[in-house]
């Protein structure tokens, strides 16, 4: 049992990456295209961790994502979506994620891989793109949508850091942000998001214990939500039960 939680933890992450997301938040809106291209970079990222141990077809998907980032970064960190223009963090935002990229690249392709490192920094990576949309202005639940993978990026900062009054606050306001959403869905949606917004809360009563970083299942419990809030975001652009595949 303990070989196959440490196998999940490994690769949990790397399914997590939020693909239908920005999908999701975008619509039919004009944004679509701006969303259609941070998707696609997503999946992208997703196949390197996916292949990273493949020495065949890693370096194929490697560069696909150096490709598909200098094109991104070539038409938007210049010339920014509208709601963007006064973004005083848009480059800055840029630099972080190229120096992800950067990162990843080095520790997939390095003599010694660290694959563990390197499948933190594809997540990381993901989440991060959501802040590209910190300036745009949406309804609360879209906005909802795009905070919760951010504040899973704050909590594992927080796990990381062994700081556990962070790790409260973070799990906090992730308990808060998953019941509000909840609150804001139709009936069918808030039942598949039933089991997320429970382990959220646990998240949060998890930190608060003294022997919280002492063993594995903070972790363990973190992979899950963050893998399920993918699934369901999943589900509700194919308009499928989150429990399929």
């Amino acid at each position: 049992m303990l070989a196959i939680c440490l196998v999940l933890l490994n690769t949990l992450p790397v399914e997590a990456c939020d693909v239908s997301l920005f999908s999701l938040v975008a619509g039919n809106s004009p944004n679509k295209a701006f969303a259609s291209t941070l998707t696609g970079l997503v999946t992208c990222v997703k196949a390197v961790g996916n292949n990273s141990q493949n020495k065949e077809t890693l370096p194929g998907h490697l560069q696909q994502v150096m490709v598909k980032w200098i094109e991104f970064s070539n038409t938007y960190l210049q010339n920014p979506p509208e709601w963007a223009k006064k973004d005083p963090e848009w480059k800055t935002k840029f630099d972080g994620l190229t120096d992800l990229i950067g990162s990843i690249r080095k520790n997939l392709i390095s003599a010694e891989p660290d694959y563990n490192k390197s499948h933190s920094e594809i997540q990381k990576f993901s989440r991060q793109l959501t802040r590209l949309y910190d300036n745009l202005p949406m309804d609360s639940r879209s906005r909802l949508r795009l905070d919760i993978p951010m504040q899973f990026d704050y909590i594992w900062d927080a796990w990381n850091a062994r700081n556990q009054q962070l790790l409260i606050e973070t799990t906090a306001k992730i308990s808060s942000s998953t019941q509000q959403l909840s609150e804001q869905l139709d009936d069918a949606a808030r039942k598949l998001i039933g089991d997320i917004v429970h382990r959220s809360g646990e998240l949060h009563k998890m930190a608060a214990k003294g022997d919280v970083f002492a063993g594995k299942s903070f972790e363990f419990m973190l992979n899950m939500t963050e893998n399920d809030f993918a699934r369901f975001n999943d589900a509700q652009k194919e308009g499928k039960p989150a429990t399929e595949k």
